[in-house]
């Protein structure tokens, strides 16, 4: 073999080789992804971090964290979505990517939020990368209440999983701080009975316990079924809350108040309140609130406070409120040609209920795409078809508003207004060819008898208008919620009529012809939210 041949042989040989060895950013690069703690302990309304780490030589295309909890909320359960657009965690969830680590934060944990968290990371080929699973616990926070001796009572601060984060322990008595108690446990003697509750500092947070009784069967407390809140603007909201006392005590007030001020005052004597809340309680437990219409600036902490005839007691930590309106993110937010683009209608806070999310496209509802939840995905879609969408909902004792310059609202108002013209319009014919049927063939009748009317002849054959017939004021028909492109403080209702027409060859009735001069007789009018 000559030394030609041989150096050509060797030369494919090489090359060969090389085309298997990894090269940096080649094709089918695999990224390697750590997590560490593996397991994470948090307590409820406070915050957790996961945190995952990954090497590779060139910079991901995407990055986003995942439940697989949450797959029944997915378009596909084998394709996993971003936790940031799921609407259970609206508001609550942040990252934070730096170098080549990337850290999931929930805020105001729930416990509904235990479960497995992980990491996605895509490269700019496509490839997809996966971190181990990263396992989130919620625990809330409870005084557990056991005999230590005949003579005293021993309180625990416990939760149901090792906190991961350090914390420190706080004890309280009737609502005040007890001071130099700093332990996870404490005694009580039968000589100092009341309300006791514990807290735990951990990071920013103070979480507090529910209070109990000990050495007394009725004791100072207030309980809020929901200490965090959120609610769209425009709608109502209920501050579940129930309270006690020493028995022997009788209530004198009970009202809410805005905020933790020297001399709170009662909401429904509070002007930026006025005619919106309703205090649905009592003086014998029951001191839930309701607050209609709510608005941005009425964002905020509220307490319960009641006065008996020896002192005052109010609920503290309060309830927290956020209003918040809809938004609509876009995922990839500027997509290429082709691309599947997911919609996610949002809000700045978690809505209770599973609300229901409808969508538009320049004001007109869409029913011929995918939907899922809060999401809509649009199969292609340019950054100026995004644009043209928007998002409204349908939650159970909302106001609706519509989307500014085209939304439903306008379309229903001007149907309404048509109808109306049209209404209006058959009734005058009607009256003009009463009028010529009531005249007597020889002649005309005399100025006072002319808006009489006379019994019709048996044979005669006329069309007979019924009443007009209004839903109840409590029934209107209503356009579709908030929409994700608020328009501002305005909200229009429009009341539809029935009108019923039917044919009848007996008689023509009587019509009171100053019943139509009304309009707002057909249609009820339009009502504007004061501001």
């Amino acid at each position: 073999m000559s030394e030609g041949t041989m150096c050509s042989r060797c030369g494919v040989l090489s090359l060969i080789i090389l085309l298997f060895i990894p090269v940096s950013g080649s094709l089918g690069q695999r990224v390697i992804v750590s997590c560490s703690p593996q397991t994470v302990c948090a307590l409820r309304e406070s915050a957790a971090n996961l945190i995952c780490s990954y090497s590779t030589t060139t910079k991901p295309q995407q990055i986003f964290w995942f439940s697989s909890k949450l797959k029944a909320k997915w378009r596909n359960e084998e394709d996993p979505e971003d936790l940031a657009l799921d609407s259970d965690y609206a508001g609550r969830v942040r990252y934070t990517d730096y170098g080549s680590s990337s850290t999931l934060t929930i805020t105001d944990l729930r416990e509904r939020d235990s479960g497995e968290y992980q990491l996605m990371i895509i490269t700019g080929v496509g490839e997809r990368s996966l971190s181990s699973a990263v396992r989130l616990t919620v625990s809330d926070l409870q005084v557990m209440v056991s005999s230590d001796t005949v003579d005293q009572k021993k309180l625990t601060c416990i939760t149901s999983c090792n906190l991961t984060s350090e914390s420190y322990y706080h004890w309280s008595k009737n609502g005040g701080r007890i001071n130099r108690k700093t332990n996870q446990s404490t005694w009580v003697l039968p000589s100092n009975p009341g309300s006791y509750s514990c807290s735990v500092v951990t990071g920013s947070h103070e979480i507090y316990s529910s209070a109990v009784c000990v050495f007394d069967e009725n004791c100072w407390n207030v309980r809020y079924s929901d200490r965090r809140l959120c609610a769209v603007e425009g709608s109502s909201v209920d501050f579940l809350c129930t309270y006690s006392h020493p028995s022997k005590l009788t209530v004198n007030e009970a009202f809410w108040h805005y905020e933790s001020k020297v001399e709170p005052k009662d909401l429904s004597l509070d002007d930026r309140f006025a005619g919106r809340v309703q205090f649905l309680g009592n003086k014998k437990g029951n001191c839930t609130l309701r607050m209609r219409d709510v608005r941005k600036n009425n964002s905020g902490e509220y307490h319960f406070r009641f006065v008996t005839n020896t002192e005052g007691f109010f609920g503290k930590p309060g309830v927290i409120l956020n209003v918040s309106d809809l938004q609509v993110r876009a995922s990839p937010s500027s997509p290429s040609e082709g691309q599947t683009v997911t919609l996610t209608c949002t809000s700045t806070c978690t809505l209770p209920n599973n609300p229901t999310y409808i969508w538009y496209k320049n004001g007109e509802p869409v029913t011929n795409k995918p939907t899922k939840y809060n999401k809509l995905y649009l199969e292609s879609a340019s950054s100026e078809d995004i644009r043209q969408y928007s998002c409204a909902l349908g939650s159970r004792g909302f106001v609706p508003e519509s989307p500014e310059g085209s939304g439903p609202s306008k379309f229903v108002i001007m149907a309404a207004a048509a109808a109306v013209c049209l209404i209006l319009i058959l009734i005058a014919v009607a009256v003009w060819i009463w009028r010529r049927k009531s005249s007597p063939a020889e002649g005309h009748r005399s100025s006072e008898q002319s808006g009489q009317c006379e019994e019709a002849t048996d044979n005669q054959d006329d069309v007979q208008y019924s009443s007009v017939h209004f839903r109840p004021s409590n029934s209107p028909v209503k356009s579709p919620s908030t929409a994700s492109t608020l328009p501002p403080d305005v909200i229009e209702e429009v009341h539809y009529a029935d009108v019923k027409i039917s044919r009848r060859a007996a008689a023509t009735q009587p019509l009171d012809v100053k019943a139509t001069d009304d309009p707002s007789q057909i249609y009820s009018q339009i009502q504007k939210r004061k501001t």
